[in-house]
């Protein structure tokens, strides 16, 4: 069994003024503040359950191990799915499509983790389809993950040989 918060409160107002900023003039400037912020983001990613749990007055549930979760996803006109990412509970409630459906807190890394386990059907995730319509396709995902790690690498300072005391 695992505790799971299930309807959490998310506003990313911040998040939003930096996609629209991007959008408005894209430069190298711009797409690296939304890449950064997107990277300690909390989106809302609706979610069915089977069977759907009981979930209390804090949003707490207990989930058992053989409940299937079941994430939202998006088609678009090439038949490729896309995870569904929505900035705040607005955006959430606005676009519910079923009466059991309810949301869960996921970052960045929680879809990157998902997208590019081999076999993966979706193609990536998209950030409010129906608003700001901001898609992280896989290639986007592995590029972004290749800049996280590189810039977690440490270098190991060169030995430059004894060093004379004066």
């Amino acid at each position: 069994m695992k505790k799971l918060l299930v309807d959490p409160v998310v506003s990313n107002n911040d998040f939003v003024i930096t996609i629209k900023l991007m959008q408005d003039n894209f430069t190298p400037e711009t797409h690296e503040e939304f890449v950064n912020h997107m990277l300690r983001t909390k989106f809302l990613c609706p979610v069915l359950f089977d069977p759907n749990p009981e979930i209390n007055k804090e949003g707490l549930t207990q989930i058992p191990d053989d409940t299937k979760v079941l994430l939202s996803s998006i088609k678009n006109k090439k038949g490729e799915s896309y995870l569904v990412a929505y900035t705040d509970n607005k955006e959430a409630d606005r676009q519910k499509q079923a009466e059991n459906q309810h949301t869960i807190a996921c970052s960045y890394f929680d879809f990157s983790t998902i997208i590019m386990k081999e076999g993966c059907p979706y193609a990536g995730f998209v950030i409010n389809p129906f608003s700001e319509n901001v898609i992280i396709s896989k290639d986007t995902l592995e590029l972004i993950n290749q800049n996280i790690h590189m810039k977690r690498r440490v270098e190991i300072p060169r030995n430059l040989g004894p060093r004379r005391v004066q």
